[in-house]
């Protein structure tokens, strides 16, 4: 099993965990921006291309499935590290894949390794701050936030260079030395409230309800953010906007989203997890109306843009801290609240890709304004779960 971590060595380990997250953050920002190059390079008209969102969110679910029995088993960063190396192995071919069904193939390979270090990052984040760890959480998100905000940016250079797809060679490169730094630190193990039985079925059956809530409030918000991040670049193209506009667009998104968790760390300490949920679905239902009420405004698109970035920014750290506060926090939880994010994921932005040419560009604020006020009820029957205290 795991070795405890010293704790004078704890920030090292959740820096190496940033870097890991970092990583993350370019893989699942970088398919929306690449959507017309992948397209143009396998054939694909814009419905059929959008099955490679379906493709690596199903890979998520299942790598989120395995990894709640493997960080349980075996030693955190091993599994980490692992991850890490086959999702730049299988990243070094997406640039050659000039067949749809390989596109897929390899896609949905980088949604398993995406889910085992998506589950390891916030499990053993958890395991190695315990009740302290909302800032460090926040923080965690906020290095998500950092890949992804680059790699729209990145891509258009490559772009203009001659071909979008070849920046995913640069991204295989830098996910090597990530993993080997990963492999050395000591790995977290379970606190004594999430070990032995924390990890048994057990657990699960006792806070199914809060369990299940949680996984389907995941669902909403992380398939809001990816359909929003997904398909704001063609988006922004069929308002008649240039694809370095768009993509800068796009960055913008990520850029939202970094400076809405660089706020949410020093508020995470001042402001309990649902007083944080609360402000985010607020800020996300503003945004997104803004953009459907007044589709043909510029100012409504950029605005609604990076203030959607900005307020669905945290949701994911305080739905694991709300959910710390009710309920054990084990690597089997995470990976079922993740199923039900890649689940999200996997479905909200293929059903934008199925009406976007026939039913026109605003399906995309249709799908995600009607998640986020699902979000809310369902975030509303989770907050009658009482606290840990006051069980």
């Amino acid at each position: 099993m795991t070795t405890t971590v010293e704790p004078d060595k704890r920030v090292m380990v959740a820096y190496a965990l940033y870097a890991t997250i970092f990583v993350e953050g370019i893989m699942l920002a970088s398919i929306g921006p690449s959507l017309d190059a992948f397209a143009d390079q396998t054939a694909s008209t814009t419905e059929q291309i959008a099955i490679v969102f379906t493709a690596n969110s199903l890979g998520y679910i299942v790598g989120s499935l395995v990894a709640g029995r493997a960080y349980s088993r075996l030693t955190g960063n091993t599994v980490l590290a692992a991850g890490l190396v086959a999702t730049a192995l299988l990243t070094v071919f997406l640039p050659i894949a000039g067949n749809l069904l390989v596109l897929v193939l390899l896609l949905a390979g980088i949604g398993i390794a995406i889910g085992v270090i998506d589950v390891g990052c916030n499990t053993l984040l958890v395991w190695l701050f315990g009740s302290d760890v909302p800032p460090y959480m926040n923080t965690l998100h906020l290095g998500f936030g950092v890949g992804a905000v680059i790699t729209p940016l990145i891509i258009d250079r490559f772009a203009v260079a001659g071909d979008a797809t070849n920046a995913y060679w640069l991204f295989a490169a830098v996910m090597l030395p990530i993993a080997l730094w990963v492999y050395r630190k000591p790995s977290p193990r379970p606190p004594q409230s999430a070990s032995g039985k924390g990890d048994a079925p057990s657990v699960v059956r006792r806070y199914a309800w809060l369990v299940g809530l949680t996984a389907v409030l995941f669902f909403m918000h992380m398939g809001a953010q990816l359909s929003f991040a997904g398909w704001i670049f063609s988006y922004a193209e069929e308002l008649g906007n240039p694809e370095t506009t768009a993509r800068l667009l796009n960055s913008l998104f990520w850029a939202g989203l970094v400076g809405g968790r660089l706020v949410a760390i020093p508020l995470s300490k001042h402001m309990r997890p649902s007083g944080m949920i609360r402000v985010n679905l607020v800020g996300a239902a503003a945004s997104i109306g803004l953009m459907a009420l007044l589709s043909d405004s510029s100012p409504a698109l950029w605005i609604g843009t990076i203030g959607f970035g900005a307020s669905i920014a945290s949701m994911f750290a305080s739905s694991i801290n709300f959910a710390e506060r009710r309920m054990p926090i084990t690597s089997q939880t995470t990976s079922i609240f993740l199923v039900g994010g890649s689940g999200g994921m996997m479905t909200l932005p293929w059903l934008v890709g199925q009406f976007f040419d026939s039913r026109g560009p605003g399906t995309l604020t249709w799908v995600v304004g009607g998640a986020v006020i699902a979000a809310v009820a369902v975030f509303a029957l989770m907050s009658t779960v009482p606290t840990t205290d006051e069980q």
